[in-house]
């Protein structure tokens, strides 16, 4: 790659939303602070998500060909610290959620949920992109969305 300096620089400037991807499969549950989130069909309604390979959440979106998409808001700089740096005891301790599709938590301090059910999959580098077909969602808190870009489009 030429520039690759310059590539990480434009490729950091592709702004998106941030997401609390919610998983459960058997007694086994996580949740995984997400950026790369995006509506990408109308009929049936769907969106993609991709997770790291090494994130422990995408074996229970596998397992159990579920998840759900918490949007954060602007202002819920509370989530957003604590799923930055989740205790490790217990990923949800100190947090208000209810039971979505699945039984997979719903952050109720997000602005919105979206419950989805896997319809694809396909592996992309270090990556591995869902296609998660809506299957229920509401307005919670309500409220802008958080959306960021990165000053270096090669790492988060």
């Amino acid at each position: 790659m030429k520039n690759k300096k310059e590539v990480g620089k434009a490729l950091g400037r592709i702004a998106s939303g941030l997401f609390v991807v919610t998983a459960k499969c058997g007694d086994q549950e996580d949740a995984v602070l997400a950026s790369w989130v995006n509506q990408c069909s109308f009929d049936p309604p769907a969106v993609s998500i991709v997770l790291a390979t090494v994130r422990p959440a995408r074996l229970l979106v596998e397992g159990s060909n579920a998840f759900i998409i918490n949007v954060l808001g602007k202002d819920t700089n509370g989530l957003l610290k604590h799923f930055s740096k989740p205790p490790q005891d217990d990923m949800f301790k100190g947090i208000k959620t209810t039971r979505g599709t699945h039984g997979i938590r719903i952050l109720s301090d997000a602005v919105s949920c979206l419950e989805c059910e896997v319809v694809n999959s396909v592996f992309s580098g270090d990556h591995v992109l869902y296609i998660g077909e809506i299957v229920g969602g509401k307005v919670l808190k309500g409220g802008d969305p958080y959306i960021h870009t990165r000053t270096n489009g090669f790492n988060y």
